[in-house]
C-alpha cells in the first residue's frame, strides 16, 4: 500500500520494522524508544489508559493514547519516531501554553502549533524564486515550469499524520499547511535518514527559540500537485483554480 505514494517513503524503514499494522503496546514497543521533555519514554496505550488533558498526559507520562487499528493514531505514533525532536518540542510548547482557569481560547501559537502537527508539511529548498512562487501561489510556476527542480532544488515531506491518513485515500482538494525551510544546496545530495534527521533538529531548535507564532506563518500547499504525487497531472488538473487556488487579493488600503 504504502510504496505507491512517494511521500510514505519516510515512514519505510519504521514500517518495515514493525512487520506489519501495530495492534498492540508490545508491537509499538519494537521500535527504538523515543521520549518526550519530561524524559517519560513515548508508549503507545489505549485511550482507555489515559486520562487528563492530552498534551499533559503526554507530558507527564509518556503515554500515548492510540486506538487500535486506527491508522489516524498509527500515524501519529509513527510521526513520532520518524520526527522526535519536532513533536517532543510541540507537545512542551502545547504543555508550556495549557491555559489555566480563566483564559481565553488557545491562541495563535498553540493553535500554528496544531496546524504543523495535524496536516504539516516540511518544505526545504534552496531557491529563492521556488520559495517566492510557493508563497504567491503561483502553482504553475512551482509545479509545471519548475517541475524538474523538484527533488533537486525543493521538496516536501509530509509532518501531519492527518496527512498520511489523507494519502492513503487521497482525492483532489487536499490541502496542507507547510514549513518552508532554507537550506543548502548540498542537503539534495544528502540521503533521505539523513536529510529527515536533520529537518528534525533543525525544527525542534526554531519551535524552542519560539519561531511558531501563528497559522499566517504556515503557507497553504495543495501537495498533489507536487510531481509524482498524483496519477492525473495533465494541464487540465493544474488549470483548476478551484484547487490551485491564486493568491487572495486584498482591497486597496486593506491592512496586511
Amino acid at each position: 500500500m504504502f510504496s505507491r505514494h512517494p511521500a510514505f517513503a519516510a515512514l519505510a524503514p519504521l514500517l518495515a520494522h514493525l512487520g506489519g499494522f501495530p495492534r498492540t503496546s508490545a508491537d509499538w514497543a519494537r521500535l527504538p524508544p523515543v521520549q518526550v521533555r519530561s524524559g517519560h519514554r513515548i508508549v503507545c496505550v489505549p485511550p482507555a489508559a489515559t486520562d487528563g488533558h492530552y498534551e499533559a498526559q503526554i507530558h507527564e507520562t509518556g503515554r500515548l493514547p492510540t486506538r487500535p487499528l486506527n491508522w489516524h493514531d498509527c500515524f501519529n505514533a509513527l510521526v513520532w519516531h520518524r520526527y522526535p525532536r519536532i513533536k517532543a518540542a510541540l507537545n512542551a510548547l502545547h504543555y508550556r501554553l495549557l491555559p489555566h482557569p480563566g483564559d481565553a481560547g488557545r491562541g495563535p501559537v498553540r493553535d500554528a502549533a496544531t496546524l504543523l502537527d495535524e496536516c504539516g508539511l516540511i518544505v526545504p529548498y534552496c531557491d529563492a524564486t521556488l520559495h517566492a512562487a510557493l508563497l504567491q501561489h503561483d502553482w504553475s510556476g512551482l509545479f509545471v515550469a519548475q517541475r524538474a527542480a523538484w527533488g533537486v532544488r525543493i521538496e516536501a515531506q509530509v509532518l501531519g499524520h492527518a496527512t498520511f491518513e489523507h494519502l492513503l485515500a487521497p482525492f483532489v482538494g487536499l490541502t496542507g499547511k507547510c514549513w518552508p525551510v532554507a537550506v543548502a544546496p548540498e542537503y539534495f545530495g544528502w540521503p533521505l535518514q539523513a536529510r529527515l534527521a536533520w529537518l528534525d533538529d533543525t525544527l525542534a531548535q526554531a519551535i524552542d527559540a519560539g519561531a511558531l507564532q501563528s497559522p499566517r506563518q504556515l503557507p497553504p500547499l495543495p501537495y498533489l500537485g507536487i510531481p509524482g504525487w498524483w496519477p492525473q497531472q495533465d494541464t487540465t488538473f493544474y488549470a483548476d483554480t478551484g484547487y490551485f487556488r491564486p493568491a487572495r487579493r486584498l482591497p486597496a488600503g486593506s491592512p496586511r
